[in-house]
């Protein structure tokens, strides 16, 4: 990628740039810089269960099972999926 950045993080940073561009009315810099904690948190989150899923692969490929925990990566993917959505919906807000 041309930014030097992950699709992940640079969908992060654009989300940030478009709502501190928006200068939505009652908005301060501590509502976007909350939103960009819980962005950033999110984006971790991702990165980690991408890991996760690569580990349970290599186990999988080897041992023909996946791991006791991959169920657990997979409902803590999905917990940061629901709060990307969310953050993603309060910034939906701030920019109408």
């Amino acid at each position: 990628m041309a930014a030097q950045l992950t699709a992940t993080g640079y969908a992060a940073k654009a989300a940030v740039a478009a709502a501190s561009a928006a200068q939505a009315p009652g908005g301060t810099a501590g509502d976007l810089r909350d939103l960009q904690h819980e962005l950033f948190a999110a984006r971790r989150a991702v990165v980690m269960f991408g890991n996760n899923v690569n580990q349970a692969a290599a186990a999988f490929n080897t041992t023909g099972q996946l791991p006791e925990w991959a169920a657990d990566a997979v409902r803590l993917c999905e917990e940061a999926v629901a709060r990307l959505d969310e953050v993603i919906s309060r910034i939906d807000r701030k920019l109408r």
